[in-house]
């Protein structure tokens, strides 16, 4: 069989999937200064894992890209429960892919302890021999499922698939304490966001009036300018958010007189 043509449409996928993924959440991060999307993964299986997938489908060679659905991997993780829900319902809108298979392990686990929201869907790609729909899967989670998921994976390659009964049943003791903890994010998310974007906005304040201290020591009086920097040292000082805000409006001013914003 020829593996590179078979995999490169779905290399082709997979890359055009995370990019597409990576700018929604650059908009969301610029827009709402807050993204559903805490970071996006990407993969495509190899070879020996598609043959082994073969065997345990009991499959044909011929039945690869019509019976196996990751071969192409995203893997979008998110920080809230309700932040995986959003990204569900994102995926679902769009019409540039097709679901054709949901399977929702977030409300109802799996009996080894794994959530996890886990969407196939068909993606069409225009690819060097023409156009072709490759199956894709796209897993959502929340860094607490991320984190029990990679352990879990890392054990069961450890036992060759065959995990002692009591590192299972730790194992699905520490997958409820992973879903209290993302429970828990959840209920205080907000307040969470809320802290996250005062700090941001904090940042962006002093980011502008630094950049404006340094344009203006090219074109205003080099004294007055180190005065304004002396000002903002002693509001930084205080840890004078008021002050601060105040100040950046008053550089804002100055900037915009001299025409350097």
């Amino acid at each position: 069989m020829n593996w590179d043509r078979i995999l490169l449409p779905y290399k082709q996928a997979v890359d055009e999937l995370k990019a597409k993924f990576d700018n929604i959440s650059r908009q969301f991060n610029k827009i709402e200064h807050t993204s559903p999307i805490f970071d996006v993964e990407a993969r495509v299986k190899t070879v020996p894992s598609i043959l082994a997938k073969v065997q345990r489908k009991r499959i044909t060679m011929e039945e690869i890209e019509t019976q196996i659905g990751d071969i192409a991997g995203i893997r979008i993780i998110c920080r809230f429960v309700d932040d995986v829900n959003f990204v569900v319902a994102l995926i679902k809108s769009r019409d540039d892919m097709q679901i054709i298979e949901d399977r929702d392990y977030v409300s109802v686990m799996k009996p080894s302890g794994y959530r996890g929201h886990h969407l196939i869907l068909k993606y069409p790609v225009i690819t060097a021999y023409g156009n072709k729909i490759v199956l894709c899967e796209i897993q959502v989670r929340t860094l607490a499922m991320n984190m029990w998921a990679v352990t879990e994976h890392s054990l069961r390659y450890k036992y060759n698939g065959m995990i002692p009964e009591e590192i299972h049943r730790r194992l699905v003791a520490t997958a409820d304490a992973a879903y209290v903890l993302d429970s828990e994010t959840n209920v205080i998310r907000d307040d969470i966001l809320d802290a996250e974007k005062s700090i941001k906005s904090r940042e962006e304040i002093i980011y502008f009036i630094t950049s404006s201290i340094e344009d203006l020591y090219q074109v205003a009086n080099v004294s007055e300018v180190e005065g304004l920097y002396k000002k903002f040292v002693g509001i930084l000082d205080e840890k004078d958010d008021k002050r601060l805000e105040i100040f950046y409006n008053e550089i804002g001013l100055i900037a915009q007189a001299y025409k350097i914003r």
